[in-house]
């Protein structure tokens, strides 16, 4: 598993992507790689692969947990907008 030192930025991402401390560890690398990208897009518009080479994670983790990452983006970005306009 890569070690990932966490992006400094002036925004933060604002929301749990998953569980991290939760004991199922199932979907931990597309979790920890799913904030990575969050915080890569806020800070330069986008994210690409090879931005998260540059973080510690490996091709191969690219690879492997690249889907499951932005699957992980997307449940969030629909809860979110779900609790939003279930307020209105």
């Amino acid at each position: 598993m890569a070690t990932v030192k966490p992006m400094t930025s002036k925004k933060q991402a604002d929301f749990l992507v998953v569980d991290l401390q939760n004991s199922d560890m199932k979907f931990s690398m597309a979790g920890q790689m799913a904030k990575v990208i969050v915080e890569v897009r806020q800070k330069n518009g986008g994210c690409m692969p090879q931005d998260l080479n540059a973080v510690g994670f490996t091709p191969q983790e690219v690879v492997d947990h690249w889907d499951a990452a932005h699957f992980l983006i997307a449940i969030n970005n629909l809860s979110t907008w779900r609790n939003e306009n279930d307020e209105k």
